[in-house]
């Protein structure tokens, strides 16, 4: 693809844009997006590691169990896999074959077929009905539908914001439940959606920018037990109590003082009284109970919980105990209080492990018993029970698959300005003490934590005999607020140099040699994996960035249906239309920095057709310059797949989908994969 420079100004900083006009879906920048498109895709699946790479991620498929059950009256809810379909079960027991309420692919067929993600499930508080989000073939805008639980009956549908992570507030009496929307200024609301036959509309709930900033991606409202009252927390990457409302008189007023900075996310213990961890003026965070009516006042908060060795990633309330999961160098602990804050226990938890359902969550949504799944890196989720009247701690069932002989070891490098980085290695203990081939994953951003959990996407890898390593990266949350914010916005370089003291680090250890050496992140993660291959191509064999952003200048088009996923981007990146962010972004936006004359290492990168948040332009553009500047001969390829978004569901397009870039990462680092017909002495798998 010829460049066609143009210069352009955007917060007052002006720059040449070499590829500027693959920015739009143009027929020709389309027709040279699918030609790479298909060349990337004929390369990954010439493999000889790909065929067997995705029968095993195929086997491995439902290995994740991040679906955890919440008790609403007498059913436990869930969303399921089965035969290749996902669907909302409600159950008598945990771990109960229950009865399919709806499915995936009924709702699918329904509305004309396609691929269909669902997202999210909440149930009303006595169990009568059951809100499914989802949406088909990418669209993350999406719909709620609500069934009646005991005869499957279709109420009604909502529209949905599902990449905003906001759910349901439901009313205790289950007429109906408010839900987050935005108006044409952007600017949010609540709106009430009725669901017993009968029951009265209510006034929408304006929220102006001075309580709740257009920037917020969106809001769950949490009712109060009496359903009087109402706290709006921010969803999905940071929970903050943002506005307090009174349900009979529809005035909402600020919920936390103006002096608070942080997140404050917990659950009701009464119509009065609010239980949060909160982390204003205390990095590792501590647990209060916050009186509704003078929350304003930190005077009247009373500390239930205090700052500890850990730091507090959620807690909230089930069955009159306060549950309260933090982290300890990485690993989840989760501890048992009384409402008074006396600590009654600690659950015994095989270490170093995490929870994937508490990971993706991150607060105790709404149920009547404390269920979670835990998971090591290298045994699959099981699912726990805690009894809060017996204490009794029950596991059921058993871990699907085990890593038998592979070993889990926490190391620590230290980043260019002295931070303590933590990491772990995953390998086959059998493995000779030489360099071997490696996989490092991260992604260092929006107040994610990279925490143990079975790597299912890299067990191949793993099992042919390569190192794995995930390091956990500032710009999460694993060590608390200031670890977030040491890794955004003007402090996102710290970011890329903890990944570069990650890759010395395995080097300078033996474990690997840039030669045999790859990353791979998604997301967020996929502007990391950018960064590795501008900023560190001496240090890489391969690369394989996924749904990733390259071009932070212009990260998204400047339009309303963009606008909830550029406000979360902009709490990680800033706003490029402020000078002072520009300057600062020119200076480290991948696509911007990427240098004539060096040799990139082999590149695979992914996107979906219709991802709303990291458009395909971006590998369009990124690509392009990479051809024009590589002084080497590593393949650079650009994978699109169609009728897709941020991702894929379906077991079996998922197993492809990940089988593409880790067999090319394979194929660059000199790794055979394992046949998955031949039973792998290395590896178990349990019947649960």
């Amino acid at each position: 693809m010829q460049a066609k420079p143009v210069d352009k100004t955007i917060g007052g900083v002006t720059f040449e844009d070499r590829f500027a006009h693959l920015q739009d879906d143009t027929p020709e920048a389309l027709e040279w997006q699918w030609a790479r498109d298909a060349r990337a895709r004929a390369k990954a699946e010439s493999s000889p590691n790909f065929g067997r790479v995705r029968d095993r991620l195929i086997q491995l498929g439902d290995a994740p169990s991040i679906y955890v059950p919440r008790k609403r009256g007498p059913y436990w809810f869930v969303l399921a896999q089965e035969n290749g379909d996902t669907v909302v079960r409600a159950s008598a027991e945990p771990n109960g074959p229950g009865r399919t309420i709806v499915s995936g692919r009924a709702i699918s067929e329904i509305h004309g077929g396609g691929e269909l993600m669902m997202a999210w499930i909440a149930a009303s508080p006595h169990g009568r009905f059951v809100a499914a989000g989802w949406g088909l073939d990418g669209d993350m805008f999406g719909t709620w539908s609500i069934y009646e639980t005991e005869s499957g009956r279709h109420v009604l549908d909502t529209p949905a914001v599902l990449y905003s992570g906001a759910r349901p507030g439901w009313l205790p009496d289950e007429s109906g439940f408010w839900l987050d929307g935005r108006n044409e200024e952007g600017l949010h609301y609540l709106r009430f959606v009725p669901v017993l036959a009968g029951t009265a509309e209510r006034c929408e709930i304006n929220l102006p920018e001075h309580l709740v900033e257009a920037k917020h991606s969106g809001l769950t409202p949490q009712v109060s037990p009496d359903g009087r009252r109402a706290i709006v927390v921010t969803e999905p990457h940071e929970h903050v109590a943002l506005v307090y409302i009174d349900l009979d008189t529809l005035e909402a007023r600020r919920f936390l003082p103006e002096s608070f900075e942080g997140e404050c996310d917990g659950s009701w213990v009464d119509g009065d009284t609010y239980v949060a961890r909160v982390n204003s003026g205390e990095p590792k965070g501590r647990v209060v109970a916050v009186p509704a009516a003078s929350s304003q006042d930190m005077a009247t908060w009373r500390e239930l919980v205090p700052a500890g060795d850990g730091f507090i990633g959620w807690a909230g309330i089930v069955a009159g105990r306060l549950y309260v999961g933090d982290f300890v160098d990485v690993s989840m602990r989760v501890r048992v209080f009384d409402l008074d804050g006396k600590l009654l226990e600690t659950l015994p938890l095989e270490g170093p492990g995490s929870s994937p359902a508490m990971f993706l969550e991150r607060a105790i949504r709404p149920t009547d018993v404390f269920a979670f799944n835990h998971a090591t890196f290298t045994r699959s989720a099981v699912l726990l029970v805690h009894d809060s009247e017996t204490a009794e701690l029950r596991q059921i069932g058993h871990p699907k698959f085990q890593l038998n002989g592979v070993e889990a070891e926490q190391h620590f490098a230290i980043s260019k300005d002295g931070t303590r980085i933590p990491y772990f290695v995953v390998r086959r203990s059998d493995l000779a003490p030489v360099p071997q081939p490696t996989l490092v994953h991260a992604y260092g951003g929006f107040n994610i934590s990279m925490l143990p959990t079975f790597a299912t996407n890299f067990v191949p890898f793993i099992e042919a005999g390569g190192v794995f390593v995930q390091a956990s990266l500032r710009g999460g949350s694993e060590y608390g607020k200031a670890w977030h914010d040491a890794g955004r916005l003007f402090n996102k370089r710290n970011t890329f140099d903890d990944l570069e003291a990650v890759a010395k680090a395995l080097i300078a250890e033996g474990i690997s040699i840039p030669e045999r050496m790859a990353f791979q992140g998604a997301s967020n993660g996929g502007l990391l994996a950018g960064a590795a291959i501008v900023y560190q191509p001496h240090l890489w064999r391969a690369v394989a960035p996924v749904v990733p952003v390259f071009d932070i200048m212009e990260m998204l088009p400047l339009t309303p249906a963009t606008a909830g996923i550029r406000a979360i981007m902009y709490e990680d990146y800033g706003d490029t239309e402020n000078p002072e962010v520009a300057r600062s972004v020119i200076a480290w936006s991948p696509y911007h920095n990427i240098k004539d004359g060096v040799t990139y290492p082999a590149v695979y990168q992914v996107f979906g057709e219709f991802d709303v948040g990291c458009m395909p332009f971006h590998g369009r553009k990124f690509t392009a310059r990479l051809d024009e500047a590589n002084n080497g001969d590593r393949p650079i390829e650009l994978r699109v797949w169609r009728n897709t978004g941020h991702g894929v569901l379906d077991p079996e397009t998922s197993a492809a989908y990940t089988a593409e870039w880790l067999a090319f990462l394979m194929d660059e680092v000199g790794l055979k994969a394992a046949d998955p017909s031949v039973p792998c002495s290395k590896t178990s798998s349990a019947r649960a």
